[in-house]
């Protein structure tokens, strides 16, 4: 999580996002980027959404930050370009690690246009805890161009529509929802030493995603779970875009089987 990673207490990251409020809001060319928002409403979207952001590839981080808020209320490029040099400019002042500051910089504004999202929506786009269940997810991925079903077990299988298949499980009495990705040996033979090795490997080449491998009748599985916790409720874009982030993320692991030691090896 982002706080952990780059600020040493939430006060930390409050005062910050606090500066860059007071920075924007006084600047006459950006400052109806928070046109209708208040700063209680960004602050405690911050802390509710930061852990719904998944991590990715650093490359992602030292690309031109992307407007993730509707067409319909997206700034100028420009305008949008100058938020992001603010915010990472409020960081470096401040002193924070400079290999994390895209990181933290991207997190918080992608938060914040969620945030600006909301104010603009005309129907309420964040579910509740009560009326979070297999049946939503799956009819919510339907709608977003996936291919999805409810397997025997409960968890919503994503077939085709994204990178990998993917599976989703809604635990109701945790209030969490889990992302698991799995990659299923070429041949029962393999032994789960050779996958124990691979895993190994992935996680010292990739530090955005956790790889594991385990026994299965089917042979050797390499997997990845991604963990949110949503009691307080749950912004379908933010879930989405979660999502499929998760899915390219597992894909990078699976690219790098040079040895073709699993079926879903891309060629």
């Amino acid at each position: 999580m982002v706080i952990n990673l780059v600020f040493n207490s939430k006060d930390e990251c409050e005062n910050l996002i606090k500066k860059f409020y007071e920075y924007v809001v006084d600047k006459r060319d950006i400052k109806h980027f928070f046109f209708g928002i208040n700063l209680d409403r960004v602050l405690e979207d911050q802390f509710l959404y930061l852990p719904l952001i998944v991590r990715k590839p650093k490359r992602y981080y030292k690309e031109t930050v992307m407007q993730t808020a509707p067409s319909g209320i997206q700034i100028k490029v420009p305008q949008f370009d100058e938020i992001c040099f603010v915010m990472r400019m409020l960081l470096e002042q401040e002193g924070y690690p400079k290999n994390l500051i895209p990181m933290a910089a991207t997190n918080m504004i992608e938060i914040m246009e969620e945030t600006r999202a909301q104010i603009a929506d005309s129907e309420v786009k964040v579910w509740k805890p009560l009326e979070i269940d297999k049946e939503l997810i799956s009819d919510f991925y339907n709608k977003n161009r996936t291919d999805a079903r409810i397997e025997k077990n409960g968890d919503v299988y994503i077939s085709s529509g994204l990178p990998t298949p993917t599976w989703t499980r809604v635990v109701p009495d945790k209030t969490k929802i889990i992302f698991i990705a799995q990659a299923f040996s070429a041949g029962q033979s393999t032994p789960i030493e050779t996958f124990n090795h691979f895993c190994h490997d992935l996680n010292t080449k990739i530090d955005y995603m956790h790889f594991h491998a385990r026994e299965s009748n089917m042979g050797p599985v390499m997997f990845a779970r991604h963990e949110m916790n949503y009691a307080s409720g749950l912004p379908s874009r933010m879930f989405m875009r979660a999502m499929r982030v998760f899915a390219s993320n597992f894909d990078s692991g699976v690219r790098l089987d040079v040895n073709q030691i699993l079926k879903n090896t891309k060629k």
